[in-house]
């Protein structure tokens, strides 16, 4: 009896197939892997920080907070002028206290000064407040302006009670590496990267539809992320 030949189906169609995401093409998905990276690294910029006692976020002040952005690996460089970019996610606190879905962003911006080398640094900026949370929603923001960026406390202890942290703007978390010591935010610009939220979801959709809409589907990367998250501030997170 002649065997009749088996149709073999790439792993990649599969997927596009049985998942509730829009059906791409091979670009698209090459598109999406990319955008996948991008969490995947600033999930292990999170683990790294919440790992280090000198930079972990203390888990009280996580549940208090109404965002986080995380940003891998901002450069900087220059001699006397320089620049910063990089690109990123950010998530804010939903009605049910759970946390949205990532939308892209860049932080871009200049400064002046004797800067001699190059520098990068990975940011955490933590929104204490839903004001800040509020701003961000409606357009790009700079800054160090009306949002202005704090260092934050560090700590698997409760944060101090007397000080009030829920009236600051942005507390900031970093990891710097090269010839630089720390990471100047002030003057930096963040707005959202709607061509990564394209690549990430499959179609064009507005940031306040990432955060707002549950019926959004989203990667499986992104669960990993959001759990790390749901763990820090629960104070049970461990990364082995």
């Amino acid at each position: 009896m002649k065997r009749s030949a088996m149709t073999v189906i790439p792993i990649t169609v599969l997927l596009l197939v049985t998942s509730n995401l829009p059906i791409m093409a091979a670009s698209d998905v090459q598109k999406q892997a990319k955008a996948e990276k991008i969490i995947i690294e600033a999930s292990d910029v999170l683990e790294d920080i919440l790992s280090d006692p000198k930079t972990q976020i203390p888990p009280d002040l996580l549940q208090q907070s109404e965002g986080i952005a995380i940003i891998p690996d901002v450069i900087q460089a220059g001699f006397l002028f320089g620049g910063r970019g990089g690109t990123g996610i950010i998530m804010l606190r939903q009605d049910d206290g759970s946390w949205s879905n990532p939308a892209f962003v860049n932080i871009t911006g200049g400064s002046f000064g004797l800067q001699i080398g190059a520098k990068s640094s990975d940011v955490i900026l933590v929104f204490p407040n839903r004001d800040t949370v509020n701003e961000v929603l409606s357009k790009s923001f700079d800054l160090g302006g009306s949002v202005t960026g704090t260092a934050g406390p560090v700590g698997s202890t409760p944060v101090d009670p007397t000080k009030d942290y829920s009236k600051s703007p942005i507390l900031t978390y970093s990891r710097s590496r090269g010839l630089f010591g720390g990471v100047t935010i002030d003057g930096s610009k963040i707005g959202f990267n709607r061509n990564r939220n394209r690549d990430l979801y499959g179609r064009s959709v507005t940031p306040r539809r990432i955060f707002r809409d549950p019926n959004l589907e989203a990667p499986v990367v992104v669960d990993s992320l959001r759990q790390i998250l749901e763990e820090s501030e629960e104070g049970t997170y461990s990364r082995y």
